[in-house]
């Protein structure tokens, strides 16, 4: 297996453990694209081999939607509901101030990164020190919340979708939103829902490598049109049992989806990588995802 890999992480799961479980499946470089904290599920973008180099652009450039519950009345070490949490006995503004409040972190804000993160001080995890109660220093942050949605409240609950830049901490975000609300907040729970133009229905899950039938859609770069490469294709997936299509696309490239089991579209990619004997494959872009409409068989577009 290699390429990248939309995948959902669940509650209870770093995403270290996530690279793991990928590292022991593709004896590959496996790396992804923007940590989730244990206590958060949903999108986690995976890189395996090659294919770790395009990891960058969702460290640094990317757009990430949230839907989180936010607990208001209390504070928590750690800016979630694992930390050591105290009840403030403050009273809860109404519903209208804390709309107002909401508004204010709209746009281009200054943030802090939890001191109980994954960020690294001279090579250490910012989590270590702080354990060991070492004083740390953050500086703030410039991050962008592009759009804040209320979705719900309920007693001292607020229910909330957020669209926000790389390098923005929720758990920041709801511990700064109580300090404002004068009440305290904490971070509840955490679902990331979408990064870029990827979002959390095509990921796949620990159980879908159980039932071992995955998709991928390819993107083939090179002189690949007009050299028979679509029949190409569809010849190899026929002898893989690979269902999907083999499309040209008006940029000279070709698109391959394909479905099956793990090994055969392994198999698959290294016989596209080839192509046939006129063709040229100078790059694929190869992106594995949840299969959503079930193909009958490999057909050419």
């Amino acid at each position: 297996m290699e390429g990248l890999v939309l995948f959902n992480k669940p509650s209870g799961y770093t995403s270290y453990q996530v690279v793991e479980f990928f590292k022991k499946k593709t004896n590959k470089k496996v790396g992804h694209g923007g940590t989730l904290d244990p206590l958060a599920e949903g999108l986690l973008i995976i890189g395996i081999g090659e294919y770790t180099k395009e990891l960058t652009k969702f460290l640094r450039e990317s757009i990430k939607e949230y839907i989180c519950i936010i607990k208001l009345g209390y504070i928590s070490d750690t800016y979630d509901k694992e930390g050591k949490i105290i009840e403030t006995n403050k009273e809860i503004p109404d519903f209208e101030k804390i709309k107002e409040i909401l508004e204010s972190f709209k746009g281009k804000i200054l943030q802090k990164p939890p001191i109980y993160s994954a960020i690294k001080i001279k090579g250490k995890p910012l989590y270590k020190l702080a354990r060991k109660g070492e004083k740390i220093n953050l500086k703030e942050r410039e991050v962008t919340v592009y759009d804040l949605e209320v979705l719900d409240f309920q007693r001292n609950l607020l229910y909330l979708r957020l669209k926000v830049s790389s390098g923005f901490y929720v758990r920041s975000f709801a511990n700064d939103l109580g300090e404002k609300l004068g009440c305290g907040a904490y971070l509840e729970k955490l679902v990331r829902v979408r990064i870029n133009d990827f979002d959390l229905e095509s990921a796949l899950t620990f159980e879908d490598f159980e039932k071992d039938f995955l998709e991928f859609q390819a993107k083939i770069y090179g002189r690949v049109q007009g050299v028979g490469y679509r029949y190409f294709a569809e010849k190899n997936a026929q002898k893989l049992n690979i269902l999907g299509y083999a499309k040209n696309l008006k940029d000279g490239t070709v698109e391959i989806v394909a479905q099956g089991g793990e090994e055969s579209l392994q198999k698959f990619i290294e016989q596209l990588k080839i192509g046939p004997f006129l063709a040229k494959v100078a790059k694929i872009d190869i992106m594995f995802r949840k299969p959503k409409d079930i193909y009958l068989y490999f057909e050419i577009r």
